[in-house]
Order: C-alpha cells, then sequence, then structure tokens
C-alpha cells in the first residue's frame, strides 16, 4: 500500500517535469487576443468608412440628378438627397447637405458632408465628403 502510494507521487512529479509548459497557451492566447482583436476592429473600420463615402455620394449623385432637372430649385435637390440618407440608414452620421448653383443658373452642385460610424474606441469618426455636380437642363427651341 505504501509502496504504491510512492509510486503515484513519483509518477505525478514525473509527469508535471515531462510538461513543464501546462497553461502556457491560454497565456499565448491572452497575450495574441488583444492585437488580434484590434486588427479586427480596423477591417470592419475600414469598411465603415468606405460604406459612409459611397452613401454620401450616392446621395449627392441623387440629389444633382433632382437640382438638373428643368425648373428644379435647390431645396427639391436637397429634399431628395436627405430623402435618400433617411431610406438608406444610418451608414452616415449627421449627414449636411449643401446645394448651389452658379450665377447663370446653368450648374448644380451638391455637396454631402457627415462622419463614418466609429467602432474603434478613443478613435475620432472620420470625416465624409462627397460632392456631384451637373449641367441644369434647359429649353432650348
Amino acid at each position: 500500500m505504501i509502496f504504491r502510494a510512492f509510486r503515484d507521487r513519483l509518477r505525478r512529479r514525473s509527469r508535471s517535469r515531462a510538461c513543464p509548459d501546462r497553461g502556457g497557451s491560454a497565456v499565448e492566447f491572452a497575450i495574441i487576443a488583444a492585437p488580434l482583436l484590434l486588427v479586427s476592429l480596423m477591417v470592419v473600420q475600414t469598411g465603415l468608412y468606405f460604406y459612409a463615402r459611397s452613401v454620401a455620394l450616392a446621395a449627392a449623385t441623387q440629389g444633382a440628378n433632382a437640382g438638373r432637372q428643368h425648373g428644379s430649385t435647390n431645396d427639391a435637390a436637397r429634399a431628395n438627397a436627405n430623402d435618400f440618407l433617411g431610406r438608406i440608414g444610418p451608414g452616415l452620421q449627421n449627414p449636411v447637405v449643401v446645394v448651389t448653383r452658379d450665377a447663370a443658373n446653368t450648374e448644380v452642385t451638391v455637396v454631402v458632408t457627415g462622419r463614418a460610424v466609429s467602432v474603434l474606441p478613443f478613435v475620432n469618426p472620420f470625416e465624409i465628403r462627397q460632392q456631384a455636380h451637373g449641367p441644369v437642363e434647359r429649353w432650348v427651341p
């Protein structure tokens, strides 16, 4: 009986000496997890930035198309761009639509500005500014 207890104790010691790295995987994971999570969030943030740019450009294009129509006003172009932004969802935060025409009323420009959604902690949202312009349609007899 005593021999068996002594033998078991020796086996446990020899196992612990044979595997001195027990628990090393958890430590390695703890060291690697934070940078891996940060890189993953950076990839997501890049996607959200480009999505916000796409939304802003599409809204500016919709506003410019509405403003280019014969007899259209700046308010109609602004309303069309804001309507598009309302339908597309929260891809662009705090959007501002500015519509301008040149002095001769031959060109209309729509500028959409806002901020991209941010998922990275301690990072200010990225500013987005996209514009679209085109000639105003006119009737020529």
